[in-house]
């Protein structure tokens, strides 16, 4: 992969999105570079994981984290300080510079990815299309009854396609409005045109202020992003390896405006 000569000047009307794969990243060097950007709560954190792949998918998700912000900001990753609201959604605490920046940060098995906006609120969810799990009961629980009844229409793969793609949606929206669950994911509906699986309504508040974004970065991954905006938006994605290499990259993506 060629070192990115992207410019990392973000616009007010533009989103981020950077994923790194976490087998790219497992090199000692990288490894040991990533501990010492941690701060002592991330460190208590990552050290108290039990199994090598969740404290890897912890470390590096951080670690793509501090090297975005560094990107924009005038700090170095490790020099990053942060704060949760009420909710727990991680945010900048004061003092970390004069540039605004907002962000969310989303991790799974094999994939970390991070969004970062100047000024909206946003979310970004991955998820492990091929993870188990009983996800018809999830969907009875998470999904508005119109949402399920489109669902329930289709089987196999084009089920759990649809699952996913409602899932990150959902979840992606949720961590944006950072209420946490006290925001039922029901209450947050898609729709979806007949063939094309595209999003186009979201009922949960003002769906016109909000965009949303949907692509698969690998084909066992569904990555969704959530912004709250109500003025045209670029969303520009790319893969990186923190601390070293940021490149832009085309997937196939599907925007959507909300529809009240």
């Amino acid at each position: 992969m060629l070192r990115s000569h992207a410019s990392a000047n973000l616009q007010t009307d533009q989103v981020h999105v950077w994923m790194a794969l976490i087998e790219q990243c497992q090199a000692p060097n990288l490894r040991a570079t990533y501990e010492t950007w941690l701060d002592d709560r991330e460190r208590s954190r990552y050290e108290r994981f039990r199994f090598n792949q969740h404290r890897q998918e912890y470390l590096v998700a951080h670690a793509l984290l501090r090297s975005c912000l560094s990107r924009y900001g005038d700090r170095q990753p490790w020099e990053w300080a942060f704060s949760t609201n009420d909710y727990g959604r991680p945010e900048l605490s004061e003092g970390n510079g004069s540039l605004p920046l907002r962000f969310n940060l989303s991790h799974t098995t094999s994939l970390v990815a991070c969004a970062v906006t100047r000024f909206a609120d946003v979310g970004v969810d991955v998820e492990y299309t091929a993870r188990k799990g009983d996800l018809a009961a999830i969907a009875k629980t998470s999904f508005a009854p119109e949402e399920l009844a489109e669902l329930n229409r289709l089987t196999g793969m084009a089920w759990r396609d649809r699952f996913f793609d409602l899932w990150t949606l959902k979840e992606a929206y949720i961590k944006a409005r950072g209420l946490g669950l006290s925001l039922p994911l029901q209450q947050c509906v898609f729709q979806f045109e007949p063939k094309t699986a595209t999003p186009i309504q979201c009922c949960a508040d003002s769906a016109e202020d909000w965009v949303f974004e949907l692509l698969s970065p690998t084909p066992q991954h569904r990555l969704a992003v959530a912004v709250h905006c109500s003025t045209p938006l670029q969303i520009q994605v790319g893969q990186a390896i923190p601390g070293e290499v940021f490149q832009l990259v085309q997937l196939p993506i599907t925007t959507s405006r909300g529809v009240a």
